[in-house]
């Protein structure tokens, strides 16, 4: 099976969203509302599963680390 360590554009494509969730992250600020962490938290594990295809086991341990 390709994945994570094997396929550059796997890699790419993860990459890609690992970027956008710690940039969603970073734009909160330290100050924001609690619902507002909680709905990016819900928007982070759908980012995850949305590429879950091009590596299961990478994209299941951080899904599960989120939670």
């Amino acid at each position: 099976m390709m994945g994570y360590f094997n396929c550059p554009d796997c890699r790419r494509i993860i990459d890609g969203v690992l970027q956008a969730n710690a940039q969603m992250f970073a734009n909160l600020g330290k100050d924001c509302s609690k619902t507002a962490y909680e709905k990016a938290k819900v928007e982070e594990r759908k980012n995850l599963r949305s590429v879950r295809k091009h590596d299961p086991e990478m994209i299941d341990r951080l899904v599960k680390e989120t939670d």
